[in-house]
């Protein structure tokens, strides 16, 4: 029976947050949760994006693959993995801004993630979580391997989740 539920909420551009998300995804699989795995939206122009042929070829096949988070997702979730790409955190600092407006997050784990290790958007993403009420739990630093360290976090946090819930 699962009684985790996990939110992989991810902007990526070019595939590699996404790899991020998607190993969160498999760890919290291993950790036997539930997952919902979700891109979120652009806040670019689309003039911005149509110049870049490799973000435009990379949108087209995530528009296939993902939706946008939906308000009843981070509502049903127990942890919410968050991923962001190390160089911009916008789109992610905007939902993560909205989960407010949905009720409250209180018990919920927020998970963070950035494609490579970036104090500076990490911190504001922190910031923003525990903001919107969340538990903070950070991936560990020692990441020469993001993927895994991913898988592993994605792993851990349901865990956490699950011992939240039995105490309560």
């Amino acid at each position: 029976m699962i009684d985790v539920n996990v939110l992989v909420a991810f902007y990526s551009r070019y595939g590699k947050t996404e790899q991020l998300a998607l190993a969160a995804g498999v760890g919290a699989i291993q950790a036997k949760a539930g997952i919902r795995l979700r891109r979120i939206a652009d806040v670019a122009d689309p003039k911005t994006i149509q110049a870049d042929p490799e973000w435009m070829r990379n949108l087209d096949r995530m528009h296939m693959d993902y939706v946008a988070p939906r308000p009843a997702d981070p509502i049903w979730a127990d942890v919410i993995v968050l991923a962001t790409p190390a160089d911009s955190s916008i789109e992610l600092e905007r939902y993560v801004d909205s989960l407010r407006s949905l009720g409250s997050m209180a018990d919920k784990i927020a998970a963070p993630l950035a494609s490579r290790r970036s104090e500076s958007v990490l911190a504001s993403i922190y910031a923003r979580a525990a903001g919107a009420g969340l538990i903070v739990v950070p991936a560990p630093a020692d990441a020469e391997d993001a993927i895994a360290n991913a898988r592993s976090h994605g792993r851990r946090v349901s865990q956490m989740a699950r011992a939240l819930k039995d105490r309560g």
